[in-house]
């Protein structure tokens, strides 16, 4: 299993454009099922309840510096899972914004 921090690092989208890539993974992200829209939201409340505890104790500079630090993890760890799971439907969503 790979991890793929870009979509242009995806084999599948590699001779497509920017705008291309982006709505090729919006319309695989709209295919995703219930349960897996369901396991996506619960990692991201586990990746974001405990550091916005911690944050709202904090009272000075470093509480900038922390929620930098935060919304990087966040970014360098969603992107990769949303991928991986939207990496399923990326073919029909190629078919399908190829026939448009």
């Amino acid at each position: 299993m790979t991890i793929y921090f870009s979509s242009n690092q995806l084999p599948q989208l590699k001779n497509y454009s920017v705008k291309q890539r982006q709505a090729i993974l919006n319309i695989a992200m709209e295919k995703l099922t219930a349960p897996e829209k369901f396991i996506m939201n619960v990692i991201k409340l586990f990746m974001l309840i405990p550091p916005f505890l911690l944050l709202a104790n904090l009272q000075s500079a470093w509480f900038f510096v922390s929620v930098i630090a935060v919304l990087l993890a966040y970014f360098f760890v969603m992107k990769p899972i949303s991928l991986l799971f939207a990496e399923k439907y990326i073919e029909k969503a190629i078919k399908q914004v190829n026939l448009n």
